[in-house]
């Protein structure tokens, strides 16, 4: 009774994590409600997974890897690597990958991916190649980086902390060094001869020098005088002049979609443009137009010589306007900036803007002073991605940073303190050498990961309690444990990843866990192979944008669609998977 009930808890989490009906971390709650309600835990157990030394380790590295962010220290290093690729799309795409690769070793791959991304489009734009040839390799080129040392990603530290609860046995900070090492080269490898062909080449105006823009749906309203009004849409010149399209008029309450061009247009509609954003600030002054973003909170004292810059912002995971309107959090008296439009998973939105719930990952067009774009970007959240300059906060405090950094690996590798301690202790110096403030450092916690992790654990331990690990270990044994332990390992690694591609890669790799642990007894072998393939094959989550944040941090400035991911993806994740699964027992055999 107790392994079905189990089991049951599980599938509907795995069914709420893939259709994103809620929030992981909200899904992460009821899980552990849910067990502690009908008793597959104590209590205790139940709210265990929040003082667990993975999650303290996980939220500790949030705020190193801020504070390495906030010195500017990644910036300039990362620069000067980039740089050395020159102009070849393939050598970028190698020193894209290995720069990404190396910094997400020691510090999240979020932050790697959100410190490297408005570098690589500058870069992109220096050696006339799009950023959509680029984006997707940073992505994953910080998601293999992960797998290369015990802090990288929090699967590692993940399947550390685990098994020294299961099997008393632990990694060492660099053991998972020389498979991720393979894992890198791999990609790498993957990227520059066979991956770029397969990555979109999408070209258009520019929105600025800096940046590559794709098409953008703007709202705008025709005043009485407008020389528009009371002609059709094929005299307006929209198209012709401007290169705009009319997607849709809204008259009153009436919204009329994809209008025939002998429409006429008369004063006071709002029409939906789609077109690059030079035409539509172009049109603005010399037709007698206005952009209404938020209808009923506009920005007040603005005028045409105040809006210096044009700017996209992609928001981030820590964003707190993620999950509201512009209109919920009063976006223009706030921040006296205008969103002009929001482009979201590859595509405009064709709605108006202070009606949309932003999202991570959402792209805005922003016009406004530079000044207020760039405080935008410092204190709420958003990543700017080129157009003013990415001044960092504490410069002077780089070498503070670095080497706060290096002696928190030396105590941990060597054994002088554990990793948990040996973090806990970075993040707090960080904090007193002014590396961050402790605002900062509260603010770059994910907490929806903590939340996500704690809320898992439970449900590891329920199945580990109930039965129900031994029972999906001897299913695994039964089908391939004929043909040998290499196949059992691989068939591990395979349920891992294929997990991972629907729900947190955190997540996965704590169900997929007591599942591992109880194989390896079933086979008489050591653990520590089978954890190794799961935190590797937890980190290997390159099919589409959902299954880790940093593939959806990329998804809007590089223009991709969710089959871009599917299509580039898959053959390196099953490469991985095969190179891994051969290569683990080399380094730590049954």
């Amino acid at each position: 009774m107790e392994i079905t009930l189990v089991l049951a808890i599980l599938v509907v989490a795995i069914v709420l994590f893939a259709t994103e009906w809620l929030r992981m971390d909200l899904v992460a709650l009821l899980v552990l409600l849910a067990l502690g309600l009908t008793g597959l835990v104590s209590v205790e157990e139940a709210f265990s997974g929040f003082s667990n030394p993975a999650v303290i380790t996980v939220a500790a590295m949030f705020v190193i890897s801020s504070a390495i962010a906030n010195t500017g220290a990644t910036g300039r290093l990362g620069e000067r690597l980039i740089q050395i690729a020159g102009d070849s799309e393939p050598r970028l795409i190698a020193a894209v990958m290995a720069t990404a690769a190396l910094f997400s070793a020691f510090i999240n791959n979020i932050g790697s991916t959100a410190v490297l991304l408005p570098l690589v489009v500058t870069m992109a734009r220096k050696a006339k190649t799009p950023p959509s040839k680029l984006l997707i390799p940073l992505a994953f080129g910080s998601l293999m980086g992960g797998v290369c040392t015990l802090i990288g990603t929090p699967p590692n530290i993940l399947m550390n902390e685990l098994m020294k609860e299961y099997a008393g046995q632990s990694f060492s900070m660099f053991d998972f060094t020389p498979i991720g090492l393979v894992v890198v080269a791999t990609g790498i490898l993957y990227m520059t001869y066979a991956g770029r062909h397969l990555l979109p080449r999408r070209k258009s105006g520019t929105l600025t020098e800096a940046y590559q823009v794709k098409e953008y749906i703007t709202e705008v309203e025709i005043h009485e005088n407008s020389p528009l009004a009371g002609r059709t849409i094929t005299q307006s010149g929209l198209e012709e002049e401007f290169e705009l399209k009319v997607r849709a008029i809204l008259r009153g309450k009436q919204k009329i979609p994809f209008p025939r061009r002998n429409r006429k247009i008369h004063e006071g509609d709002t029409l939906f443009l789609e077109g690059n954003p030079e035409g539509i600030l172009k049109v603005r002054t010399e037709k007698g137009l206005s952009v209404v973003p938020e209808r009923d909170n506009p920005v007040a004292n603005k005028s045409d010589r105040n809006l210096v810059v044009v700017v996209e912002a992609s928001l981030t995971p820590t964003s707190e306007m993620a999950g509201k309107t512009l209109r919920d959090v009063r976006f223009g008296d706030t921040h006296g900036l205008t969103v002009l439009a929001i482009w979201r998973s590859g595509a405009p939105v064709v709605k108006r803007v202070d009606h949309v719930v932003l999202k991570f990952g959402d792209v805005l067009l922003l016009q406004g002073p530079e000044e207020k774009v760039v405080h935008l970007g410092k204190e709420h959240g958003f990543l700017l991605l080129g157009g003013v300059p990415m001044a960092s906060y504490f410069p002077r405090k780089a070498p503070v940073a670095l080497a706060t950094l290096v002696g928190m690996v030396l105590l941990a590798a060597t054994g002088v303190l554990p990793i948990m301690l040996s973090a806990a202790l970075a993040a707090t110096l960080m904090v007193i050498t002014r590396c961050v403030t402790i605002s900062e450092a509260y603010d770059s916690i994910d907490w929806s990961i903590i939340i996500l992790i704690a809320g898992t654990l439970p449900l590891g331990l329920a199945m580990e309690n109930s039965g129900a690990a031994r029972f999906l270990a001897d299913l695994i044994i039964s089908q391939v444990g004929p043909y040998g332990p290499w196949m059992v390992l691989g068939a591990v690694f395979l349920l891992t990843f294929a997990l991972t591609e629907v729900m947190s890669h955190a997540a996965a790799a704590v169900l997929i866990a007591p599942i591992a642990f109880n194989t390896a007894l079933d086979l008489g072998a050591s653990p520590k192979p089978f954890f190794m393939a799961v935190a590797i094959a937890a980190s290997s989550c390159f099919m589409t944008p959902i299954s880790h944040q940093s593939n959806a941090l990329v998804m809007g400035p590089g223009g991709y669609k969710f089959f871009d991911y599917i299509k580039v993806g898959t053959p390196l994740n099953f490469g991985v998977w095969v190179i891994a699964t051969l290569i683990i027992p080399l380094f730590f055999p049954f």
